[in-house]
């Protein structure tokens, strides 16, 4: 049997295995908390996307993120209808600059984020919204989000405030979530939207903008050909695209275009440099220590190449050892996160793997660089 030299080395003190723990699972959750982090900026960002019950969307052809207002005229929505293929075409409003909401607690108001639809034609994939779409069909009534930030007040369905400084009643609530633009959400029927924001009013009394066209198409139609229909039909101030490719854009805006993505990028970034300058000091003190040993071991035949082994052994050993406690911590931290900010701090598999191989990486590559010492030991001048 062999020896597991690289276990014994590391339990050999077990008050410095404890320090190493500690530093490496630092390290670990400072990965863990920048990741989340992105992934919550981008999850969050496009959380009203995926929740559109859409086969296809009409935006503006110069729309790049819903956080900005960037409409189309609602009669392309229409327009859209006499397609082939084509089953239902809703307008979906947003209204996100006039649309201040009134803690009806302690009367400070702060900009909430407003969506509008026609109740007779839902567009979301909520069951919370589905059963509270009759009861918008009431006048000037709105459903809240729940995960808003807790500035916009306690509030339930019965609550009576305002909105762009108009009376609401509060009817129902959901499930949605802020993102890096927008602290919360109401949602509200198209005919309350034009009483609450008359701006947004055309000629007829409708919205006379839209921010995006959900389209549902017939069973069994070829999406590929209807997309192209409406692109021949429609005039080219508007794009038809998939809600995936919506989303993608939307998400490559924030990652790529807006400081903030490269901010938690790069705070990930530091804490894989920081987790690999832990790991080199805890690896090179432990060759350090055992470089008698490490040089026994050479003089009586052992090559430079099972010297490697043992050192990137004990590396492994130490970025198991300290994910462990890393990802429950990370775990508990998600959860407190989320309930303090509303964003969707979601641990998934895919997720921790990837930290995972991260800190397997640092590790491995802290050993690579402490072993060097070993490597380089002569025994005669270790022993001399």
């Amino acid at each position: 049997m062999r020896v597991p030299l690289a276990w014994l080395n590391l339990m050999h003190n077990k008050r410095r295995l404890l320090a190493s723990l500690a530093g490496i699972v630092g390290a670990v959750l400072l990965m863990f908390v920048e990741v989340g982090f992105l992934n919550a900026l981008l999850d969050s960002q496009v959380a009203v996307i995926r929740m559109l019950d859409a086969d296809l969307v009409i935006v503006n052809r110069l729309k790049y993120t819903l956080s900005m207002t960037q409409p189309f005229p609602r009669r392309r929505v229409s327009q859209a209808l006499a397609v082939d293929g084509v089953r239902t075409a809703s307008p979906v409003y947003i209204e996100i600059d006039a649309s201040l909401w009134k803690n009806p607690a302690d009367g400070h108001t702060r900009v909430i984020r407003v969506l509008a639809f026609d109740p007779d034609r839902p567009v979301f994939r909520n069951s919370e919204i589905e059963r509270g779409r009759p009861a918008l069909k009431q006048a000037d009534t709105a459903m809240f989000d729940l995960k808003s930030r807790p500035e916009y007040g306690e509030i339930r369905p019965g609550v009576r405030t305002e909105l762009a400084r108009r009376a609401v009643r509060v009817v129902g609530v959901f499930a949605l979530g802020t993102d890096f633009a927008n602290d919360g959400n109401v949602i509200m029927s198209d005919k309350s939207f034009v009483r609450f924001f008359p701006h947004r009013a055309g000629a007829d009394g409708e919205p006379e903008s839209v921010e995006l066209g959900v389209l549902r198409l017939e069973a069994g139609a070829d999406a590929a050909a209807v997309r192209r229909a409406l692109r021949d039909t429609l005039p080219p101030d508007v794009a038809i695209v998939t809600p995936d490719e919506l989303a993608a854009t939307e998400a490559a805006y924030w990652e790529d275009s807006v400081p903030i993505g490269y901010v938690f990028g790069l705070g990930a970034a530091m804490g894989f440099v920081i987790g690999v300058m832990i790991c080199y000091q805890i690896l090179f003190t432990d060759v350090t220590d055992h470089l008698p040993q490490f040089a026994t071991l050479k003089a009586i035949g052992y090559g430079n190449r099972y010297l490697i082994g043992v050192v990137i052994q004990e590396a492994l050993l130490l970025s198991l050892l300290g994910f462990g406690p890393g990802i429950a911590i990370s775990q508990l931290l998600y959860q407190w996160l989320a309930a303090m900010t509303g964003l969707p701090m979601q641990l998934t598999p895919e997720r921790a793997g990837v930290v995972l191989a991260l800190t397997v990486a640092m590790t491995v590559i802290s050993g690579l660089i402490a072993v060097r010492k070993a490597v380089a030991a002569d025994p005669a001048e270790v022993f001399g």
